[in-house]
């Protein structure tokens, strides 16, 4: 192969890369939370593969001195037009899973109002 071609080559397939990780990305996004194989105890990592998608967010975690840790994780569904230039996104559905020491604790589907937790003691010494 010639060195030029080689170049080429190279651009080429990382732009195709590149373009399918934002694929795959763009398809979980929009994936639906499905919670139907979500138990109590589960792990975080437990959770997010009977779910099928990764978190988009922690909402909030906290360790406290008695080595118990308290961490939210969100999961949503997205949607976004199209055909609008700037891709906005808009937020379907989000659920937030609570986890004390990496077990479920427990999970709601959160409100349009609700208000990100910060006071976590609640928690401390369970």
């Amino acid at each position: 192969m010639t060195k030029p071609f080689k170049l080429v080559f190279v651009a080429v397939a990382a732009i195709l890369l590149t373009s399918c990780a934002m694929i795959r990305t763009a398809q979980d996004q929009s994936s639906p939370v499905d919670l139907s194989g979500v138990r109590l105890g589960m792990t975080k990592a437990e959770a997010q593969e009977a779910i099928k998608k990764k978190p988009d967010n922690t909402i909030a975690a906290e360790h406290y001195d008695d080595n118990t840790t308290v961490e939210i994780v969100q999961y949503s569904q997205w949607d976004w037009n199209e055909n609008d230039p700037s891709r906005t996104k808009r937020r379907i559905d989000s659920y937030w899973l609570y986890f004390v020491n990496d077990k479920l604790d427990h999970w709601h589907k959160v409100r349009p109002d609700e208000q990100r937790p910060t006071d976590l003691r609640h928690y401390n010494g369970r």
